[in-house]
């Protein structure tokens, strides 16, 4: 036994770490519903272990190991005031953080198709579980399209990769360099679906819609976490189908990003309520997401760089968020009153987090969209760029929409913060200052 763990490569400790935590979970829940803090200590553990491991290891698999680590802890952090529909399914709302966790890594250590697949469904099962566990019937709502979805896009993938392996003969990512080859026709067609069927995860226009609603409906405490699972899984994906498959699909990549950065930037003026603003901006966000994975040589670097510095964004204003109650999921709440009753602390997170997200200079957003732009310049040349700065800056209109309100409540006490939501802002609002004052060191983390 302990030769085979010996053998192990760390990659393979950090997934049955997972695994094992998830089943530890799922065991010990009749026991755990009664103590949240022993299920979020036992989740923490886990994902420390398996943030342990990337630190044995370099390229990809670190990176996702240490992503998954961090989301992992903060949601546990945020699972006392998770709204659930039922407090008592903590422990599997805890189990489900954890598969969508492995989902996001199994895809990030992928060297086969298969992998990839098994990844995606992962993350789509525990991500649609995860929504339907909140309250009211909106989640359920919710829940079920980006259930359906999900199941409609991983249809298009594993089509996909049936195309590819009658071009190819192989589920290798090797195989696809096949498409310039005599299969050509059929391994194009075969990696265009698979980017389409790993496009919902990523937000991506036109498979965007599922997501928005999940995006807006489910526990806040949970959703921060869904975000950077699904964005992280999905971008690690398409970047690596998209540098094995050439110019075809990257160029396919350039102009579904151009088109969901524009639609996402001008849906987003219309939306008066945060939550909404959040998961049409998450849209925005997917089209340079896009547009780095889809660029030559320096996509897959680029991609995870931006997913790490948005990543920390999104959990920091879903950590603000969580535990609101249902005004947070009210339609009708306009822009000028967001800030009434969140406090002083999640009021500056929350305005530390849209700033990020607007890329306000020196904040993570902002060195994010820089990469973004410079890859862009080098792979497509002035005009894309221009029009991808030129929607990073319309953005920020509507990101600084709610900023006077929420400056307006940081000088008024709120309800008293739980230790839980406490931690989990301090550690989000950490990571993006350092990741401001310090951006080289994300950006060396997804480049190794």
């Amino acid at each position: 036994m302990t030769d085979l763990l010996a053998d192990l490569s760390w990659t393979s400790r950090a997934e049955l770490i997972l695994v094992g935590t998830m089943l530890a979970l799922l065991a010990l829940a009749p026991r755990l519903e009664k103590s949240t803090t022993a299920t979020s200590l036992l989740g923490v553990f886990g994902a420390l272990g398996a943030g342990a491991c990337g630190l044995q290891v370099e390229g990809l698999p670190r990176l996702g190991m240490l992503v998954v680590a961090v989301g992992v802890v903060v949601a546990m952090l945020l699972l006392q005031v998770a709204e659930l529909f039922d407090l008592r399914q903590r422990p599997e709302a805890a189990a489900l953080v954890v598969v969508g966790g492995l989902g996001a890594l199994v895809i990030v250590a992928s060297r086969s198709l298969l992998e990839i697949a098994i990844g995606v469904e992962l993350l789509s099962l525990s991500g649609a579980t995860l929504v339907a566990l909140g309250r009211g019937q909106r989640p359920l709502e919710a829940a079920f399209k980006y259930f359906l979805l999900s199941a409609v896009t991983f249809a298009m993938f594993l089509f996909g990769m049936a195309l590819l392996f009658l071009a190819n003969g192989s589920f290798g990512l090797d195989a696809l360099n096949e498409v310039f080859g005599p299969g050509r026709g059929v391994a194009l067609a075969g990696a265009a679906l698979m980017v389409m069927g790993l496009a919902f995860k990523l937000a991506l226009l036109p498979v965007h819609f599922g997501a928005l609603d999940a995006y807006t409906a489910g526990p806040a405490s949970l959703v921060g976490f869904v975000m950077l699972a699904s964005k992280l899984g999905a971008a690690a994906g398409i970047a690596k189908i998209a540098s094995a498959s050439g110019a075809s699909v990257q160029q396919l990549l350039l102009g579904a990003g151009l088109l969901t950065i524009g639609f996402g930037v001008v849906a987003s003026f219309a939306q008066t309520e945060l939550r909404r603003l959040l998961a049409y901006s998450a849209v925005a966000h997917a089209g340079f997401l896009a547009i780095a994975a889809g660029s030559p040589k320096l996509g897959m670097p680029t991609a995870l760089f931006y997913v790490v510095c948005y990543g920390a964004a999104a959990l920091l204003a879903f950590a603000a968020l969580a535990g609101t109650g249902s005004a947070a999921n009210d339609d009708q709440l306009p822009v000028a009153r967001l800030g009434n009753g969140l406090g002083r602390a999640r009021a500056l997170a929350l305005v530390l987090a849209l700033a990020s997200l607007a890329g306000v200079p020196p904040l993570p957003g902002f060195w994010a969209k820089l990469a973004v732009l410079m890859t862009a310049w080098k792979a497509w040349g002035p005009v894309p760029t221009a029009l991808v700065a030129l929607g990073g800056v319309i953005g920020v209109i509507y990101y600084l929409r709610p900023v006077p309100d929420l400056l307006a409540q940081s000088k008024q006490e709120g309800p008293r913060l739980s230790l839980g939501v406490a931690l989990a802002l301090a550690l989000t609002a950490g990571l993006v200052l350092f990741l401001a004052f310090a951006p080289g060191w994300g950006y060396w983390l997804a480049n190794n």
